[in-house]
């Protein structure tokens, strides 16, 4: 009996450990479905972060074979995720790319993560650029090949519109008639013309990347002065007359023009242009000194000058004033200078303004404009300074500098900023500004505006196939269609690539199908005159600025992008 209780207890004792080990069986159990639990929602993870990227990833066998790709990546090629596996180098590149690379890859051949540049092939043909990143990895005990690609076509492009907009503004700057430089928004010099050299001495070698404010064209005594004067020309134009030093140490007077450099709506540099004074101070010195000497100095200015008694009756003018105006001294001696001869009809009582401050606070110094004698209007630079005789008043000296050509290239700096060099309609960012401006004004007037967002049909297919110049010649075809159809009033500005935004002032969605059928009879007739194998045709979304139910400009334009998509979407499908 004893041995059979011991064998009891033994049974017992063992089973009480075998319940123990079931338990930790079951724990482990449970802490093993956890982790892999774990382990699928962080698959799942890596998966939906591998799709939520826009570069194109490939895992790649070390022979080329595509095993795995995200959707970016198929996208980028034309291609399924499905039809990418097992697609090779060979399907991607260029067959004459494609005969420079390794069957295999090693560590050596790849770029160690870092993008290079490739020439890839779509899975139309189309031959495109993209940047490519890859390295070996060990997955599964395997090497494998990771690859990370990106589509640069559209920087490629933008970077082409840019070497454009350079060359243009590199060659006004080269040639304007001035002396100009260009400084970044710290002050460094980035770039001076021929005519600057001339002036001051300086090749662009000696003071590129110095700063403007260090002194070496200042006098002593003026460093303060340009320092306030460079951050000035930040807030917007400005014409001062002050005092510079040529390198040989030579100090001489200048008329300096500034006007910023305005970058995504953000000062970036400025651009001065200096102008040589010194002959037209010589002359006001010597007037000043010397009456006797006056009537030689008037004459022989560079400059169009006018003599006129307290009055403003004109007693004298200098051969330069007959060139630039067009009148002789006996057609005008004795004739008021404000009386309408010089003057369009809304600056008269302007130059009588200017008499006024000439005789009281001894100079001035004013853009405007004026008219020669056969009617043509112009920009000048007008002086005036009073004429002191024994401590009285007795007249007037106005200078008269012809500006046309410096306007001709501030306009085209501006023109640069403010419109698309492509198409010449508005740029996105100063076509939204007009359209603050017309809902500030609509708002006053209660009064509606109308919004068409317009899209290119297949104009990639027109790019792709026939080339980019055939794309552009599109573009600017539109854009003219588009601007024979618009009023005065209206609006066109490129958004971007083939994608355009008119503005209707004073318009709503009753007058969309007249717009429309404006738009779609043009297009029949270019069309028929381009007689290309494709055709040019807008899908077309519109919204409506209503004062009464004000949209933000982001809603109004997310509403048109919208519809527009939406008939674009109704085309295909009608296909």
């Amino acid at each position: 009996m004893k041995g059979k209780e011991k064998t009891k207890e033994q049974l017992i004792d063992e089973l009480a450990k075998l319940h123990q080990q079931i338990s930790e069986l079951q724990k482990l159990n449970i802490k093993h479905q956890q982790i892999e639990e774990t382990l699928r929602e962080n698959v799942e993870k890596y998966r939906t972060l591998i799709e939520l990227i826009d570069v194109g990833i490939q895992i790649e066998t070390v022979e080329g074979r595509i095993l795995e790709c995200n959707t970016a990546g198929a996208k980028i090629y034309g291609y399924t995720k499905k039809e990418m596996i097992d697609l090779t180098l060979a399907d991607l590149v260029p067959e004459e790319f494609f005969k420079k690379l390794p069957r295999v890859i090693t560590d050596k051949e790849t770029s160690n993560g870092i993008f290079v540049p490739r020439i890839s092939k779509k899975k139309d043909g189309t031959i495109f650029p993209t940047e490519i990143a890859t390295k070996i990895v060990n997955i599964g005990g395997k090497s494998r090949l990771i690859a990370y690609i990106r589509d640069i076509t559209k920087r490629k492009e933008a970077e082409k519109k840019l070497r454009k907009a350079r060359k243009m503004f590199a060659s006004l700057f080269a040639s304007s008639p001035e002396a100009a430089l260009y400084h970044d928004e710290n002050g460094r010099i980035i770039n001076i013309n021929p005519h600057f050299t001339k002036l001051f001495g300086y090749t662009l070698k000696e003071i590129r990347g110095r700063n403007i404010d260090e002194g070496m064209i200042y006098p002593a005594n003026k460093i303060k002065e340009g320092k306030i004067q460079t951050q000035k020309a930040f807030n917007g134009f400005s014409d001062y007359e002050t005092i510079r030093r040529k390198k040989d140490g030579t100090l001489i007077p200048v008329i300096i023009s500034t006007a910023p450099v305005i970058i995504d709506k953000k000062p970036q540099g400025t651009i001065a242009l200096y102008r040589d004074i010194t002959e037209r101070k010589k002359a006001e010195e010597a007037l000043r000194k010397n009456q006797q000497e006056f009537a030689s100095i008037f004459r022989n200015s560079p400059e169009a000058l006018v003599y006129v008694d307290e009055n403003g009756n004109i007693i004298n003018i200098n051969p330069r004033f007959t060139e630039l105006f067009g009148y002789t001294l006996e057609e005008i001696k004795g004739r008021n200078l404000n009386d309408g001869m010089i003057h369009p009809p809304d600056k008269i009582e302007e130059g009588k303004n200017l008499d006024k401050i000439a005789f009281s606070e001894g100079y001035f110094n004013y853009e405007t404009i004026r008219k020669k004698k056969d009617g043509t209007l112009f920009p000048v630079l007008i002086s005036g300074s009073n004429i002191v005789i024994d401590g009285q008043t007795k007249g007037a000296i106005g200078t008269y500098v012809d500006i046309t050509e410096r306007k001709k290239m501030e306009e085209e700096l501006q023109k640069l900023a403010h419109y698309d060099v492509l198409t010449g309609c508005c740029s996105r960012g100063y076509g939204i500004n007009l359209l603050e401006r017309q809902i500030k004004m609509a708002n006053r007037n209660k009064t509606p505006i109308l919004l068409l967002y317009l899209d290119v049909d297949d104009f990639k297919y027109i790019n792709d196939t026939f080339g980019h110049q055939e794309g552009d010649k599109v573009l600017k075809e539109a854009v003219k269609l588009l601007k024979s159809i618009l009023r005065e009033v209206d609006i066109i500005c490129r958004i971007g690539g083939d994608e355009f935004l008119l503005i209707f002032h004073n318009s709503s969605s009753k007058d969309v199908p007249l717009i429309k059928e404006r738009i779609n009879k043009n297009l029949e007739k270019l069309n028929q005159k381009l007689a290309k194998p494709y055709k040019v045709d807008f899908s077309i979304g519109l919204s409506c600025y209503n004062p009464s139910n004000p949209l933000s400009i982001e809603e109004l334009i997310r509403i048109a992008d919208e519809n527009m998509y939406g008939e674009k979407k109704k085309k295909k499908e009608g296909k």
